[in-house]
C-alpha cells in the first residue's frame, strides 16, 4: 500500500511540475539558462573538471549549451547521454554543438560513430530533472535512464533546474539517485544528506 501511495504521489507531482515547465515563456527559459551557465562555469566543480557529463535541452528545459562549448573551448572531454535501450544510456562524447543529429525521442545527441566515454573518468555531472528539492531529490521524467546511469558514476552530481521547479519536498523511493548541489538561475545550493 505504502509503495502504490508513493507512486501515486510520485505520478501527481510530476505531472504538476510538467505542467509547470510547459509554461514557461521562451524568454524565461533563455534568461534563466544564461544565468544557470553563469553560475555553472564559475564554479570549483567546473574549473576543476576535466571530463563533464551534461545533457543536450530538450523543450522547455534548462540549457547547458553554453557551459558544453565552453568546456569544448577549454579542451575539456564532454559527454552526452547516449541511449542504447529501451532502459539504459551511456556516455558519448561530444566534440560540437552543430548540426546534431536526434534520437529516437527527438532530442539533440553525439552523431555516429559514437565515442564512449568511461563513467568512472567522468569528473561533472550536470543532471536535468522535471524539478528538485534544496535537499538533493530529483524528480525525473519516469523513464530512470539518469537513476540507473548515476548508480554507477561517481563524479559530482549537479541538478541543472530553475526557480520555479524547486520544491519543499520530492518523494523518493530506493531508487531514485540525489545530487550534491543545485544551480539555478538565482542559486547555488550545496544539497544535505537525508
Amino acid at each position: 500500500m505504502k509503495q502504490l501511495l508513493l507512486k501515486e504521489e510520485k505520478l501527481r507531482i510530476r505531472r504538476e511540475l510538467k505542467e509547470t515547465a510547459v509554461a514557461f515563456s521562451k524568454s524565461y527559459v533563455s534568461e534563466a539558462s544564461r544565468e544557470v551557465c553563469e553560475k555553472v562555469l564559475q564554479s570549483g566543480e567546473f574549473r576543476e573538471a576535466s571530463v563533464i557529463f551534461g545533457y543536450l535541452s530538450f523543450r522547455n528545459e534548462i540549457s547547458v549549451d553554453a557551459v558544453l562549448k565552453e568546456a569544448l573551448r577549454l579542451g575539456k572531454i564532454v559527454a552526452v547521454p547516449w541511449i542504447v535501450s529501451r532502459t539504459e544510456m551511456k556516455a558519448a562524447r561530444l566534440e560540437t554543438l552543430e548540426n546534431l543529429p536526434t534520437d529516437r525521442y527527438g532530442i539533440r545527441t553525439a552523431p555516429e560513430p559514437v565515442a564512449p566515454v568511461k563513467p568512472e573518468t567522468i569528473d561533472l555531472i550536470l543532471v536535468p530533472g522535471a524539478g528538485f528539492s534544496a535537499r538533493g531529490h530529483r524528480m525525473g521524467r519516469g523513464a530512470g535512464f539518469y537513476d540507473r546511469f548515476l548508480a554507477h558514476v561517481g563524479g559530482f552530481r549537479l541538478g541543472i533546474t530553475c526557480d520555479r521547479l524547486l520544491r519543499d519536498e520530492i518523494p523518493v523511493d530506493e531508487y531514485d539517485q540525489p545530487v550534491e548541489a543545485l544551480v539555478t538561475e538565482t542559486k547555488f545550493i550545496c544539497c544535505k544528506e537525508v
